[in-house]
């Protein structure tokens, strides 16, 4: 059986993803790079015109970016609110949730349920490097030691669940 020639963001993927790991680690520390790439390629895989994009790499420089000072922005609220509050976790929660309506729970469990579907769709190793990182939130490091794979098998089959994934929820909502 001939082999399948990778597609643009595999391509992108295998070509870029160590350097974009580097820029982001400069910008937002170690600790947040791998998921500043990780929704970086997202984004440009959800990009509404993805040919209208005339360089990707460039493209994602600018997300990852982007991405970082919104993380930023986000932890100085955090920090902001913990020193106005003594570092009173308590108080955040105590703030009143509303109730999900009915209707958005049963979106919510079609939308788990599919996917549930699509995740099955993929090769066993796919599917758990998926799940214990999007799910579980483990790093690529402790997938690695779970799973028996390296860190860079990690990576590589956590894009090609995500990007399964993406492609298939666009066809559903088509």
């Amino acid at each position: 059986m001939p082999k399948s020639k990778p597609s643009l963001f595999d391509r992108l993927f295998q070509r870029h993803s160590q350097e974009l790991r580097v820029f982001a680690g400069l910008r937002s520390g170690n600790e947040f790079a791998e998921d500043l790439v990780q929704e970086a390629y997202l984004r440009l895989m959800q990009h509404p015109e993805p040919e209208s994009i005339d360089n990707a790499r460039a493209f994602l420089y600018r997300t990852i970016a982007n991405l970082s000072v919104d993380q930023h922005r986000r932890q100085n609220v955090r920090d902001r609110f913990h020193a106005e509050n003594n570092g009173d976790d308590q108080v955040l929660h105590e703030i009143p949730t509303p109730e999900p309506l009915p209707e958005d729970k049963l979106a919510s469990q079609q939308e788990l349920h599919a996917l549930n579907s699509i995740l099955q769709e993929l090769p066993e190793a796919t599917r758990n490097v998926f799940v214990l990182y999007r799910l579980e939130g483990l790093s690529h490091k402790e997938i690695s030691r779970r799973l028996g794979v390296s860190e860079r098998n990690s990576v590589r089959l956590l894009g090609i669940a995500a990007q399964h994934v993406l492609l298939r929820f666009a066809s559903l909502d088509d």
